[in-house]
């Protein structure tokens, strides 16, 4: 069985990770598990099939969903929205004209530092899409603070701007943008009424969209291009993962050596932040939503990831 699944891993390696990951690497990751939960060759047996299932994105993917997002998320509705402005017109002049008008009343923000994932990825966006570098900002330069009424408000640098467009890579639970962003955009609000507040991602949890979604953060402005419901979680009520999965895999199993394993990886969050049981991860990071015994370095105990996670050192 082992020989089974590892050339079907052979062959998602070459066709679908694009040689990112190879079987050594794949042996180095088997091998942390040493029998401590059943025996040493069930529980590669069960390590290596879920890695068989874990929804990788190479760089190559991460390129055509970036152009997507834009397309499916910014390009095209905006167009519609001015065709419905004009009547319906087909005029495709007059739509582009209004278009460019459009753009250059925007500014993508990166959500969090520049440093991290989401931001690193608006060069990619910004490069694949054509779009010219003064549409790209940080919150620091696209506001100024003030205070007025005893109130500390937030007002645009540039008065021409009228929409802004948050980006992130992928949004779980939602609690650590709604952190980051509910005082901002509360100041925004409260400084330039009426600025167009927007949220784009590639992926996101159905709990986080919704969070995302609220009055106080984009009030139904959060879109993202890919939907994680709860059949994403590995070892929830409908886990799409395993619906095809052999007789002597146990889902309850697989969740008690992912969770042994991951426990002293990930304190508190053996099957991901927040529980989030995801099998997925980018060529450019591992979403910590990810069961950790997937992405995890040895900081803690001895640990070898397939799939390392570049954590946000504070």
């Amino acid at each position: 069985m082992i020989l089974e699944i590892e050339k079907k891993l052979e062959t998602l390696a070459r066709h679908a990770w694009d040689n990112e990951v190879d079987l050594p690497k794949i042996h180095r990751w088997r091998d942390n598990f040493t029998g401590r939960v059943f025996n040493e060759t069930i529980e590669h047996e069960y390590c290596l099939f879920m890695l068989s299932k874990f929804m990788y994105f190479s760089q190559r993917m991460v390129k055509e969903m970036l152009h997507s997002l834009y397309r499916d998320h910014f390009h095209g509705p905006l167009r519609r929205e001015i065709r419905v402005a004009n009547e319906g017109t087909r005029d495709s002049s007059l739509i582009d004209s209004e278009y460019k008008k459009q753009l250059l009343k925007t500014r993508f923000i990166g959500s969090g530092n520049v440093s991290e994932s989401g931001p690193h990825l608006l060069y990619l966006f910004r490069q694949l899409n054509d779009l010219p570098v003064s549409l790209f900002t940080d919150f620091g330069t696209a506001f100024k603070e003030v205070v007025s009424d005893n109130q500390l408000k937030y007002v645009p640098t540039d008065k021409t701007i009228t929409r802004y467009v948050i980006f992130d890579d992928v949004v779980g639970s939602g609690r650590q943008v709604s952190d980051y962003l509910t005082l901002k955009l509360a100041r925004i609000r409260e400084g330039t009424p009426n600025a167009e507040l927007e949220f784009m991602c590639l992926f996101a949890a159905t709990k986080g969209l919704q969070a995302l979604n609220t009055p106080a953060l984009f009030n139904g402005r959060a879109k993202c291009l890919f939907e994680l419901d709860e059949t994403y979680k590995a070892f929830g009520t409908k886990p799409r993962y395993f619906t095809d999965a052999p007789t002597w895999f146990v889902s309850s199993d697989a969740e008690k050596i992912s969770h042994i394993y991951g426990n002293p990886l990930f304190k508190r969050h053996s099957l991901g932040y927040r529980d989030g049981q995801l099998l997925l991860g980018f060529n450019h990071n591992t979403p910590n939503n990810t069961l950790p015994i997937f992405w995890k370095d040895g900081d803690r105990v001895a640990w070898t990831p397939i799939f390392k996670r570049y954590e946000k050192k504070k």
